[in-house]
């Protein structure tokens, strides 16, 4: 891929305590092509008002998208999709305006798992007061799982300690022969939550959760 990330920083990176992260909500997992889900539209009014607690605080939004190689092995498991360069790799709509807004970066991955992004763990490092890192999107029990499991294990890897949240109303997976949606969501959630994750119900619980959590 030509593109690891795209960023509009006005802090420098060890002004932040929080960031969050909004995982694949591609216009090809959202509203067309061969892996879209169009339930995924109804995440969006509370995806939007996680956003809207981080930039009340000026605090850093990530977006998280899948911008696979034509010839990208993924496509062995899965369809084609999300193809860099095509509508499906883009941003779903409501969100494509945030990417311009202050202290916003967008990072692009070949795989499920958004942690393998070099540049990404490089920037994690580099927020030296961060508190708390904030987890949304989709698929619940594997973009969004692999992702929180690598991070876990990064942060112990550079010796940052602090809580990651997971936010079950802004996340969401699929209902699929052999695949229950309910199943593998409480399976995705106990696994982030003996990981290490903090799992709340929806935004206004992370807002008290914050409140106890984080001084």
């Amino acid at each position: 891929m030509e593109m690891c990330r795209k960023t509009n920083m006005t802090k420098e990176d060890v002004e932040f305590l929080k960031t969050l992260f909004m995982i694949d909500m591609n216009n090809g997992f959202v509203n067309f092509g061969p892996m879209a889900n169009p339930k995924y539209n109804d995440l969006v009014p509370e995806q939007q008002a996680l956003i809207e607690m981080f930039r009340e605080e000026e605090e850093l939004v990530n977006f998280i998208l899948e911008n696979h190689d034509k010839n990208a092995l993924e496509f062995v498991s899965y369809p084609e999709h999300c193809v860099e360069g095509t509508e499906e790799a883009k941003l779903i709509p409501e969100f494509q305006d945030e990417e311009n807004k202050p202290n916003t970066r967008t990072y692009y991955k070949n795989s499920i798992n958004g942690m393998l992004n070099r540049t990404l763990q490089d920037d994690i490092k580099a927020l030296e007061k961060l508190k708390m890192i904030v987890l949304a999107g989709v698929c619940g029990d594997l973009c969004v799982m692999d992702f929180g499991r690598t991070l876990l294990r990064y942060l112990d890897e550079i010796n940052h300690d602090l809580k990651v949240f997971v936010v079950k109303s802004c996340i969401d997976t699929f209902d699929a022969p052999g695949h229950s949606r309910e199943e593998w969501l409480e399976i995705a959630y106990k696994v982030l939550e003996q990981a290490g994750a903090i799992v709340v119900e929806d935004v206004e619980d992370l807002k008290g959760k914050v409140k106890q959590l984080i001084k």
